[in-house]
Order: C-alpha cells, then sequence, then structure tokens
C-alpha cells in the first residue's frame, strides 16, 4: 500500500511540474510575441542580393520565378519545401494601359506572383531549403524596397501559438515592393506599388469563418486583414514619395489573401476620386485567385469596381464560400477558367496538365464524379443551408456533412492550390475565359469572353 501510494504521489508531482512548465512555456511564448509585436525589438527582414533581369526589345522580363508548390511539398520527399519555379513574364508597359481591361499576360504574372507570396512564409518559418521568394523574383523584374516584414510575426509555430493567446488571427502577411517606370506619352516618371498578399496560413483560418455578425456589408476577418494592409500600403507609398496623380498599384492574393487583395482593391478604388486618393480608378490593377467571397455590398457589381478581376475554376470549391445564397460575392468581375469537362477549349485542357507536370512533376487530374461533386458544391450546400442561421438547425448540419463526405479531398485541393491556377493561366489565353459582374467603362454587366489586350 506505501508503494503505490508513492507511486500516486510520484505521478502527482511529475503532472504538476509538467502542468506548471507548460504554462510557463505559454507564457514565454506570449510574452516573446507581444515583445517583438510592440517593436521593443526589430524583427528579422529577410535580403537577398539579386541580379536584375536585362528587358528584351518589346521591355518585357522573363525570369525563372520560384516557389513553393504544395503540391511538391506534399509528397514529402527530399524537397520538404516544395521548390519548383515556372516562368514569369513582365512588361511594365502594360501598368500604362487602362486597368479596367483584362491583361492575361499581366493576370498570368500575378498568379505566379501570389504563389511567391505565399511562398515567403517558408523563409521566415525556417523550413529547410526555402528562400526570401518575393525578394527573388521581385528584386529580378527590377522592382525594389521589397518589404515582407509582416511574415516576420506569421510563419513559425511559436508566433502562431502566441497569436492564438493574444487573438490575433484577423490579420495576414503580406508583401510590398515598387519600381519607377517611365511615364507614357511625354508624362513624368510613374511609381508603380506593388502588393501581395498571403493566403490563408496558420492560426488565421480562424479568421475565414469571422463572418456571422458583420459591422458591415463586408466580412469581418477579411476586412480587419485589410485594414491592415491597406494603412502599410498608403505609409510605404508615402515613404517612397508617391504622387497619386502618377502611381500604379498592382493588387494580387490567392485564396484568403485574394479576399483580403479584392476589399483592398475595392477600398482604392471608392478613394480614387477623393483627396485620399492613392491612384486614379485606372491605374488600380487587381488580380485575384481562388478567393473566396468577401462582401454583401449590393453595389460590388458596379462599373466603379470594374478594374478588379477574380479568376475563379469551376472546380474549386473555396470560391462558392460564403454562399451567394446568403448574399456573399466579390466586388469586380469573376473570370472563369475553362471547365474541365465538356466546355474546355479544345486541348486547353490537355494544355493545363502539361503546364502543371512541367511546374510540379504530378499528374493533374479530375475524375468525373469528382469534378461534378466539386462543380456543384455551392448548390448542395445552398439546399441544406439556404440561411446561415441554418448552420444551428441539426437538419441543416446533417445535410452539410452529407455533402462533404461526397467531396474527393484530395481532387478539391488539387483545383484549389496555386499550381492549378498557374498552370491555367499558362496553357490559355484571353479567348478561353469567360467575365461575369461588372462591366468595363460603364456598360451592362453580363457574360462575355475576355477582351485581349494589346502588349
Amino acid at each position: 500500500m506505501d508503494a503505490r501510494a508513492a507511486v500516486r504521489r510520484a505521478m502527482r508531482s511529475l503532472a504538476t511540474v509538467g502542468a506548471a512548465f507548460l504554462i510557463l512555456s505559454l507564457f514565454f511564448i506570449q510574452a516573446r510575441y507581444l515583445v517583438l509585436a510592440s517593436g521593443l525589438v526589430p524583427l528579422p527582414r529577410a535580403e537577398a542580393q539579386v541580379e536584375v533581369q536585362a528587358p528584351a526589345a518589346d521591355g518585357s522580363r522573363t525570369i525563372a520565378a520560384e516557389y513553393c508548390s504544395e503540391v511538391i511539398a506534399g509528397r514529402g520527399d527530399a524537397n520538404p519545401a516544395g521548390r519548383t519555379s515556372t516562368p514569369l513574364t513582365f512588361n511594365d508597359a502594360w501598368m500604362h494601359a487602362d486597368a479596367h481591361v483584362y491583361h492575361h499576360g499581366l493576370a498570368a504574372a500575378c498568379a505566379v506572383l501570389a504563389a511567391v507570396c505565399n511562398s515567403e512564409s517558408q523563409f521566415y518559418g525556417n523550413v529547410e531549403g526555402a528562400k526570401p521568394y518575393a525578394e527573388l523574383a521581385l528584386g529580378a523584374l527590377g522592382f525594389e524596397d521589397v518589404r515582407t516584414d509582416s511574415y516576420a510575426l506569421r510563419s513559425s509555430v511559436f508566433d502562431e501559438v502566441g497569436a492564438l493567446f493574444v487573438g490575433a488571427h484577423d490579420v495576414a502577411a503580406y508583401t510590398l515592393a515598387s519600381k519607377t517606370i517611365p511615364g507614357g506619352r511625354g508624362e513624368p516618371p510613374t511609381t508603380l506599388v506593388f502588393v501581395g498578399i498571403r493566403g490563408s496560413y496558420g492560426i488565421e483560418w480562424l479568421s475565414n469563418f469571422n463572418f456571422m455578425n458583420p459591422a458591415d456589408a463586408d466580412h469581418q476577418g477579411f476586412k480587419a486583414a485589410e485594414r491592415e494592409v491597406e494603412a502599410a500600403l498608403f505609409q510605404y507609398a508615402r515613404e517612397r514619395g508617391a504622387d497619386p496623380a502618377h502611381t500604379r498599384v498592382l493588387i494580387t492574393g490567392h485564396s484568403r489573401g485574394g479576399a483580403i487583395a479584392n476589399l483592398l482593391a475595392a477600398r482604392l478604388d471608392a478613394l480614387s476620386e477623393t483627396p485620399q486618393a492613392l491612384a486614379p480608378a485606372c491605374g488600380i490593377f487587381a488580380y485575384t485567385f481562388a478567393a473566396p467571397c468577401a462582401t454583401k455590398a449590393a453595389d460590388r457589381d458596379d462599373a466603379a469596381y470594374g478594374n478588379v478581376f477574380n479568376i475563379v475554376n469551376e472546380a474549386d470549391i473555396v470560391p462558392q464560400l460564403p454562399l451567394s445564397i446568403w448574399g456573399y460575392g466579390r466586388y469586380g468581375i469573376d473570370v472563369s477558367l475553362p471547365a474541365e469537362r465538356g466546355g474546355a477549349t479544345p486541348g486547353s485542357y490537355g494544355a493545363m496538365q502539361n503546364a502543371y507536370w512541367k511546374n510540379t512533376g504530378a499528374v493533374y487530374h479530375l475524375s468525373d464524379r469528382a469534378f461534378s461533386s466539386l462543380s456543384s458544391f455551392e448548390a448542395q450546400m445552398a439546399r441544406s443551408l439556404p440561411n446561415a442561421e441554418s448552420l444551428a438547425n441539426p437538419a441543416g448540419v446533417f445535410g452539410v456533412l452529407q455533402t462533404l463526405a461526397g467531396l474527393d479531398y484530395a481532387a478539391a485541393i488539387d483545383a484549389h492550390c496555386p499550381d492549378a491556377y498557374i498552370a491555367w493561366m499558362q496553357a490559355t489565353d484571353a479567348s478561353d475565359l469567360a467575365l461575369e459582374g461588372a462591366a468595363p467603362c460603364g456598360a451592362a454587366p453580363e457574360s462575355r469572353p475576355a477582351e485581349p489586350r494589346a502588349a
């Protein structure tokens, strides 16, 4: 009996010590986060020695942009960071055209840059083999003063735990960069400011569900993050001495980053004819990818947002949420990629698979059953959840569980990942796409092929 009592006392002592250690560890993690967030200790900043790519005769630059492929990283082989590269072409002259006209070359470049900005987390999270991807890619394209400081507190496990305890999840990591480009038609030089916003990462996933009690028409979680990015963008532009009359802004992001980019572009459009303008509306270029619905604003299809292009994949369930039957949508114009079954331009699906293979070394394929369940996901969910309040209804929850049980999750991830969007953009041109939503230049909203823009 004495031996058993001694064992129990020893176990209680070990449990007490373990609990105390856990509490102290969490305290120090939280204290570390608060100290770093306060600015008392300088945050690390990524730097890279970059050779700027010389422009071609037409003024374009083409680089091999490195990024982290989720497909490669998921294989768990000798490349834990999932490092790969793909061609990225960018021409400064594109930025002198009207932002309200869809430009496929610029959209394709943004698809890669969105993946690059997602990948920066690997570097700040100290993933083996990772690089300062944003600094390298943007630097090679001639951008200067590349800032990725926001990743420093939002990329490691310690930072995510600290953010959880202080409730700092309605945030985003983002990349800012700029360059001076020659003015068009005798105009003064133009400042081009780039904004790339990271998608969902770690504790930020909680923010995706922060939309049940909106203070205004916009998704609460996305809007809170947008305000932070907006403030940083305006501060950056002031520091760069940008003249609003001669400034162009290029905004991109994938998934949650695309939703925040959508709100940011809409905000800049709203300010474009006020004293607070950062740039004229014709110089605000926004290309988002796989963006969930970010607003219930009744005017989201207005021509004022005709410079915001949201590229969506029919087989991707993320752009189908929150449900449109609840009143949600996106500012601007939805650009639909070719349907992967039946509606694709002859050869476009095969070309997409070829581009995907070149970038990832993997085969992209959706079965008919997987495509059917993914493309009809929103319709199935709407039958079970006709309104947000249905989430509290057992019948609604049961219907949701049935819908989720019928999904091919591997196919859903493949359809949503940046690799798929990059491959689609590389394999298609403007004539393969359809635009729906806000109409450029005041025309009536309709479904129409994308209009190619001259280089």
